[in-house]
């Protein structure tokens, strides 16, 4: 029976983050194409075909329509597939983080589906459902401005509400980290645009401040200088590819999302290991 529970857990988990990364498609999509997001029904990218309830069902759809479209024939966005996928997993990742201990900021540790139910309250729901919202965001931000190299105003407005909820729904940090969170890279950035223009977007900056508000200043500078690493090899790829040139500008927000996601999940083990690593090398 415990078996049975612990496999129903896993797979209701996996189901909302699958629905919720699908819901992200949905919304990166109508966003950019001006559709109303709630207010129309599910139709075909390429024919505009209406689809039924069966013929959207995140991941189960695509795999079952072998990635085309019934009607027209042409070919669904794997990327969308893909994205549902990784949705899953990343709920998952989140339900075993921080089922067990929702303290953001503390060392990585994936609890057994046991310790999950024994310690669970409304308070971890609200936690864990905060944070998955969180991650909810930075896909959409992430699929915007890979498309458009733009992070709108109103997706940084989510994500201040969001940062709102952080603070009274999780814990682990003070309302001083909160508050220099915000202010930690943004200013820097901030004048580092002033000095040189273009250096960075004004999404960015706006991202940086709000997500430094939700993290708190040490996951925002962990998560700040992943991002700058993983937009730096990038650059540097593209740069040897000839796909791009010294002083062009490549969408930024991507590497910052995916750093605070790593940030959010291993941030603190990250501290830990330039710590050691700092003390070895000085004896």
């Amino acid at each position: 029976m415990i078996v049975f529970l612990y496999i129903l857990a896993i797979l209701l988990v996996w189901l909302i983050g699958v629905t919720g990364f699908s819901f992200v498609n949905t919304a990166a999509y109508r966003f950019q194409h001006g559709r109303k997001l709630l207010k129309e029904d599910f139709t075909c990218d390429s024919c505009g075909q209406q689809l039924k309830v069966y013929e959207a069902v995140p991941v189960v759809s695509y795999i079952v329509l072998k990635g085309r479209c019934r009607y027209c024939g042409e070919l669904i966005s794997r990327r969308d597939f893909v994205n549902e996928i990784l949705g899953g997993f990343t709920a998952l990742l989140i339900f075993f983080r921080y089922g067990d201990c929702n303290i953001l900021g503390s060392t990585f540790r994936l609890s057994s589906p046991l310790d999950i139910v024994l310690h669970f309250d409304i308070w971890k729901l609200l936690s864990i459902l905060t944070l998955f919202v969180f991650f909810c965001i930075l896909d959409l931000i992430i699929l915007v401005d890979h498309d458009t190299s733009e992070i709108p105003n109103r997706f940084v407005i989510l994500l201040l509400y969001v940062a709102v909820a952080a603070i009274i729904f999780v814990p682990g940090v003070t309302l001083p980290e909160h508050l220099i969170g915000a202010v930690c890279i943004s200013i820097p950035m901030y004048i580092l645009m002033l000095v040189i223009p273009g250096a960075f977007g004004g999404g960015d900056l706006k991202l940086t401040a709000v997500v430094g508000l939700l993290l708190g200043w040490k996951l925002e500078i962990i998560g700040f200088l992943l991002g700058l690493l993983f937009g730096g090899i990038y650059g540097l790829i593209q740069i040897i590819r000839g796909k791009l040139k010294k002083g062009n500008h490549f969408p930024f927000g991507p590497f910052l999302c995916t750093g605070y996601m790593i940030a959010v999940v291993w941030g603190t083990d990250i501290i830990g290991l330039y710590l050691r690593l700092a003390r070895f090398l000085h004896g």
